[in-house]
């Protein structure tokens, strides 16, 4: 009788003892997790400290020569998930560059019930979609004007920038309501892109010539992205240098697709590998879907003031040779 009733009472201790550790264990994750949040949440803010000095240091640059060294408003700016950029700014006169802004648009489907504000809509959510906007938040279509005469079916717009400008040009033959509309420039207008040693002024050149044209075109072959040395490595990049990149890419480039993955070519890495670059970041989405939107949307952007290159990368090669790196 008295055994029993031992037995019984060493199994609550037992119990009692077990729960215990559950209890620490718990509350010991808990302690990790709530560290490194705090972790990313301090580098979150450095590299947030960082970026508001380089918007502060690019306003005072550019700032008119008549405006007070401590005040004026400089340039406005946005940030395009990599960095602060300078939004469109024609100066005191707006008509310094309208008609270079302005855009001819035929064809316009009176009869199915298009108006001024249905289209400007329309193409806005086009051209952020497409990633041709300078800033995706900000509506970049000014002004759309419908000719109203008897037998005319056509119009104009005017778009904030002349960069947005070109790009809109590719939506030629857009669908409005099902009919195609002819988007132009006006015959008014001249293109205001020149061109040195055979490329467009405004476009970006790369190594051999290439033309990096508009996001918009591109259509990935895979869900692998491969981003040519997005950071410049040498003696003095440190640890953090990777880890603001990795969220750097997961921040900016996640918000247009889903991400299951992201790879920094690290010393370590190159040394053992054969082909690999420092500096060379990979990224692995869901989808080839989600790769051709986050190529899209931030292919034709910067990163720490150099052109980023994305390219789709093989499938295959990325899961057996790169991602037990990860």
């Amino acid at each position: 009788m008295g055994g029993g009733y031992e037995d019984g009472r060493e199994k609550e201790r037992k119990s009692d003892r077990d729960r215990d550790r559950d209890r620490d264990r718990k509350a010991e994750k808990k302690a990790k997790k709530r560290s490194a949040s705090s972790e990313s949440a301090e580098r979150s803010r450095e590299r947030e400290k960082r970026r508001r000095k380089q918007q502060q240091e690019y306003v005072n640059k550019n700032r008119g020569p008549g405006a007070a060294a401590g005040g004026g408003a400089g340039q406005s700016m946005f940030w395009d998930g990599f960095q602060w950029v300078p939004r469109a700014d024609t100066g005191n006169d707006i008509n310094a560059n309208r008609k270079n802004r302005r855009l001819y648009v035929g064809n316009l489907p009176y009869h199915l019930g298009v108006t001024e504000d249905s289209f400007s809509k329309q193409l806005y959510e086009t051209m952020r979609d497409r990633g041709m906007c300078n800033d995706p938040n900000q509506n970049p279509v000014l002004h759309v004007w419908f000719a109203r005469d008897k037998g005319a079916n056509y119009g104009f717009c005017e778009v904030a920038s002349i960069e947005e400008t070109e790009r809109a040009l590719q939506l030629d033959g857009m669908l409005v309501l099902g009919v195609p509309v002819s988007i132009k420039r006006p015959n008014d207008s001249v293109s205001p892109m020149g061109m040195i040693g055979g490329v467009a002024v405004g476009m970006q050149a790369l190594p051999g010539g290439m033309l990096a044209l508009p996001a918009a075109q591109v259509n990935a072959t895979s869900p692998i992205i491969h981003i040519n040395e997005i950071l410049k490595v040498d003696d003095k990049t440190t640890k953090d240098d990777y880890t603001d990149v990795l969220e750097d890419m997961q921040e900016g480039c996640g918000q247009h697709g889903r991400i299951l993955g992201v790879l920094i070519i690290r010393p370590e890495h190159a040394n053992t590998r054969p082909g690999l670059k420092c500096g060379d970041v990979y990224l692995q989405c869901a989808t080839t879907d989600d790769a051709t939107k986050i190529m899209r949307a931030m292919g034709h952007r910067k990163y720490d003031g150099r052109q980023i290159n994305m390219s789709s990368f093989e499938e295959g090669k990325f899961m057996a040779e790169l991602k037990p790196m990860m």
